[in-house]
């Protein structure tokens, strides 16, 4: 039998247990629906679907990942977890969806833990993980395989600030350096960690620590950090192309940007309507959205001004605010970065702090003074109804990502754009719907005639038509506009040795190796070259591939037709026999008339 004190020492305790059962629930029903969702032909090929690094978790690929940027992002931790999955799932794509929401669960529950820190309130702490975790701005990070890097990313920062929350509160100098190595794992799985050692500031500031000298040496390793892996992003980004001016405006409407973000994500956070995977830039925006953006420095501006003169009233109000900001910043397209102005999962992690900024309301609400018993159980249930309603949006949410058709028609009934037919174009190319991919790459280009994607695009599905001319066409546009398009100098090959042009095709494939040295260039390389009779300097190409990607079976295949040209049968059978232990049909076939 317990004695009284015993049991008022375990109440607390498993009343925390239901609020981190509460959180972790509320977040699996939310984003049951994303588990039935595909993989989309939209980064997640990049990242993993056509991605032979993934495939192997031994030290050439782990050295690769590390060493290698992913559509103009380093992010070596992200695709290490890739890795994984591959081991655990293969190519199927539910566990990788899966392995997204479990780091989001996990996620929800570290802010429960970091706000149960900075408040020492469970309702409060209940109020912000809740919101946090359910709100259909999250669906972006977790309902797609290639927004990985947001879920993970974010996991270890939320675990950086808990352990420093702890080492504020208990002082011990290990709580400092594991900090510190969650915010390296966090920078290693995405580079928008860059603000933790603000937000480092933040904490002390809400703790009432002065900032004194000790204060500031005590982060110079977060800041070397951070500023490390900022300028190894921008470089990443520059010499990807990503940073740009990527749209041309009169210079009022370019200094609105910034200023249109930060009330951007306040306003789908408080209004959650009309959600999009890609909202308009300023020369398509429409007339509405035009009003905002020229609005949006005045409605910072008194936000700002109501913060200052509200700044002795709560402290979590004002570092729930600045950690908004502050979070925030890498992605205001203060410097162009990509073709958005705006974009969902940009909001994954900067929204913690409105909700930490908006539990302070709830607690000053729920005070005895301003509220009584039944005003405050009026409070809870309409705040409970709030999280379902915010539940089933993301819940019917996730369903927009199901697959490129399901994403790019949501878009375009919202908002038509050359980049979404575009994108949906290459899904009906996935398909092998050539016709209605062209049709819908036509529509894109009609848009931007600069496009050089589609035009690619459209390349691509004019060779599986067989109307190669058409496709050559195609792909020399995109090249120059794009001289650098590597992908472009594949597929281009691919045309001129379907017409027989093979001195062309290697020429292409060569050019295309030196931009981008892939496991398919030097495996079309060498195809073409077993076509002209060049049986050693094919098999050069195809060992190249397979060392590349040690489970490329057309490689494999094509290297032993080469042996057999040249009359090494036995090395040719070693050959067709690694090929057919892939899945090779034709390898199969000739070892079963051996």
């Amino acid at each position: 039998m317990h004695t009284s004190h015993e049991q008022a020492a375990r109440h607390p305790v498993k009343r925390l247990v239901a609020c981190y059962a509460v959180v972790a629930c509320a977040t699996v029903v939310a984003f049951w629906s994303s588990l039935d969702n595909g993989f989309l032909p939209w980064d997640d090929d990049i990242y993993v679907s056509n991605n032979p690094d993934i495939t192997a978790l031994g030290l050439t690929n782990v050295t690769r990942v590390f060493s290698s940027s992913y559509s103009s992002n380093y992010q070596p931790l992200t695709m290490l977890s890739y890795m994984v999955d591959f081991r655990l799932f293969g190519w199927n794509a539910k566990g990788y969806h899966a392995t997204n929401l479990v780091l989001h669960v996990i996620n929800g529950l570290l802010v429960f833990a970091l706000a149960m820190r900075l408040s020492r309130r469970r309702k409060t702490s209940l109020v912000v993980a809740l919101l946090f975790a359910v709100h259909p701005l999250r669906v972006e990070s977790v309902a797609w395989i290639a927004e990985r890097k947001d879920v993970l990313s974010a996991l270890f920062y939320l675990l950086s600030l808990y352990l420093y929350a702890r080492r504020l509160q208990e002082g011990r100098a290990r709580l400092y350096w594991l900090c510190l190595l969650s915010l390296l794992l966090s920078l290693l799985s995405k580079p928008m960690a860059v603000s933790q050692p603000i937000v480092l500031l933040l904490m002390d500031y809400l703790y009432g620590r002065r900032l004194d000298r000790n204060n500031l040496i005590d982060k110079i390793p977060f800041f070397a950090l951070a500023f490390l892996f900022a300028a190894t992003a921008l470089f990443t980004q520059r010499s990807g192309g990503a940073v740009q001016s990527f749209f041309e405006v009169p210079i009022l409407q370019r200094l609105c940007v910034p200023f249109y973000g930060l009330v951007f994500y306040l306003a789908k956070a408080l209004v959650p309507v009309r959600f999009c995977a890609l909202y308009p830039l300023p020369p398509e925006l429409p007339t509405s959205a035009m009003y905002a953006l020229y609005t949006a420095p005045l409605l910072v501006l008194g936000g700002a001004v109501l913060l200052y003169r509200f700044r002795a009233f709560s402290r979590p109000l004002v570092f729930g605010s600045l950690f908004y900001l502050v979070t925030l910043l890498p992605v205001l397209q203060i410097v162009p970065i990509g073709n958005a102005m705006v974009a969902e999962r940009y909001s994954y992690l900067p929204l913690l702090g409105p909700c930490l900024a908006l539990a302070s309301l709830f607690r000053f609400l729920f005070a005895p003074k301003l509220c009584g018993r039944v005003s405050r159980s009026l409070v809870g249930v309409g705040f409970a109804a709030a999280i379902v309603v915010l539940g089933g949006i993301t819940y019917h949410r996730c369903g927009s990502w199901r697959n490129g058709f399901t994403l790019w028609n949501d878009v375009l009934a919202k908002y038509p754009s050359a980049v979404a037919y575009g994108n949906r174009g290459q899904s009906y190319l996935a398909l092998g719907m050539f016709d209605r991919a062209i049709e819908d790459l036509d529509r894109a280009i009609s848009l931007s005639p600069e496009y050089f994607e589609a035009y690619d695009n459209r390349g691509f599905a004019h060779i599986s038509k067989g109307e190669y001319d058409l496709a050559i066409e195609d792909h020399t546009r995109a090249l120059r506009l794009n001289p650098k398009d590597a992908i472009a100098y594949n597929n281009r090959a691919l045309a001129y040795r379907y017409k027989g042009d093979y001195a062309r095709a290697v020429e292409d494939l060569s050019t295309a190796i030196g931009l981008k040295p892939t496991a398919v260039a030097y495996s079309n390389r060498g195809a073409s070259r077993n076509a002209m009779g060049d049986y050693r300097r094919a098999i050069e190409d195809f060992t190249e591939s397979t060392r590349l990607n040690p489970e490329y079976k057309a490689a494999f295949f094509n290297r032993g037709l080469a042996y057999h040209a040249l009359g090494d049968e036995d090395q040719a059978l070693r050959d067709f026999g690694k090929a057919c232990a892939l899945g090779h049909h034709l390898a199969c076939q000739r070892l079963a008339r051996k």
